[in-house]
């Protein structure tokens, strides 16, 4: 996508005037960006995107359930065999333009070991996960994923808690020998999960709604290969 938007650039008869525009728009979100942290509080999930705050509204049950389940089944795994940090919500991840509090995060160790306690700001994931809610969708399927892909994020799962369905993305590479976040499975409640992240990692999708099944996944779940 980037090496396109060059090619376009450079054929239009006044490239220089373009990239005086865009720096001067981004230069006004930098400022932006910086009143947007000074303004978020803890008890606000909210998002910039693209120069904008989006404040997000309380979630359904559905949509907090599904969280719930997946992040405990995430967080037990990651943490039985010591494999990273898993956060939920409330982790701010800073990318090149914008700043994103996804569902569920995962990091490997080797980054989670530079935490410290008092980290405000977090790097790209290794695996995202988004339940999409009515007012998210766009988002989580557009600006979030071109985003998530250009940061390098290696897994990002969309979920559909209404459809029980899940959109799971790897990052490879297309045609053009880019890394691109590209269509790895897709999912509906009867099927099995296997991550690309996390090794060992296969479970029926059902446990992501289902409390019983979520239950009897973590106690059949394997070790890391």
């Amino acid at each position: 996508m980037g090496h396109d938007l060059v090619n376009e650039l450079l054929d239009h008869p006044n490239p220089a005037g373009i990239l005086r525009e865009v720096e001067q728009v981004l230069a006004s979100e930098r400022v932006a960006r910086e009143k947007f942290r000074a303004w978020l509080r803890p008890d606000i999930k909210a998002e910039f995107i693209n120069g904008e705050i989006v404040v997000h509204s309380p979630a359904l049950r559905q949509h907090n359930q599904t969280v719930k389940y997946i992040s405990f089944m995430l967080e037990d795994y990651t943490s039985k065999y010591d494999l990273g940090e898993v956060a939920i919500e409330k982790a701010l991840v800073a990318l090149e333009r914008n700043d994103f509090e996804p569902d569920i995060c995962f990091w490997h160790k080797e980054t989670a070991d530079t935490f410290s306690d008092k980290l405000m700001y977090y790097p790209a994931p290794d695996l995202v996960v988004e339940v999409l809610s009515k007012s998210s969708t766009d988002q989580d399927r557009g600006v979030k994923f071109r985003s998530y892909e250009e940061a390098g994020v290696s897994e990002y799962w969309i979920v559909d808690p209404n459809l029980h369905t899940i959109d799971q993305f790897v990052l490879g590479q297309d045609k053009a020998e880019r890394l691109v976040l590209q269509v790895h499975a897709q999912l509906q409640v009867s099927e099995h999960l296997t991550s690309s992240v996390l090794p060992g990692f296969t479970v029926p999708f059902k446990a992501f709604f289902d409390l019983a099944a979520r239950t009897k996944a973590l106690a059949t779940l394997s070790p890391p290969a």
